[in-house]
């Protein structure tokens, strides 16, 4: 099975969730549909862990340098409020930085769905499960504020 394209894309399917956001191999397994071994055999010929700590630096690195772009464009820009170089510069960056922030039509319908589910889960009598899922939640929510900052 190792060179079926099925198996190809499990693994890749892990990785992606892997990068995307660190979880065990168990989670990874279960989200994929194989052994929590086959996936730390993955992590660990892979290198994922390495590959994953790259990927945040140079994504921090990427949005300091953005930062510190946009700050001396409009350093320079408040020098010389007329250059259209420079305002057409300030633009391009401020569209770049706001097109990197989420939407806030795309938080506000996370935020709906959220509601939703927990209604469905009270609804049908899932209390155990709607724990699990607000624990879960809250563990996804302070992941992203710590990797989005």
């Amino acid at each position: 099975m190792s060179n079926s394209k099925v198996f190809r894309e499990k693994k890749e399917m892990a990785f992606e969730a892997f990068i995307s956001g660190k979880t065990s191999p168990k989670e990874l397994a279960a989200l994929v549909g194989c052994s929590p071994v086959t996936v730390s055999k993955w992590i660990k010929s892979g290198k994922w862990d390495k590959i994953e700590g790259e990927e945040r630096r140079l994504s921090r690195k990427i949005t300091v340098a953005r930062r510190k772009a946009l700050l001396t464009a409009l350093e320079e820009y408040a020098k010389d409020p007329k250059n259209t170089a420079l305002q057409s510069l300030v633009s391009i960056l401020r569209q770049e930085m706001k097109r990197e922030e989420p939407a806030k039509e795309l938080c506000d319908y996370i935020v709906k769905f959220l509601d939703q589910v927990t209604d469905f889960m009270i609804e049908k009598g899932y209390e155990g499960l709607l724990k699990q899922f607000q624990a879960i939640v809250m563990d996804l929510a302070e992941y992203l504020r710590m990797r989005n900052g």
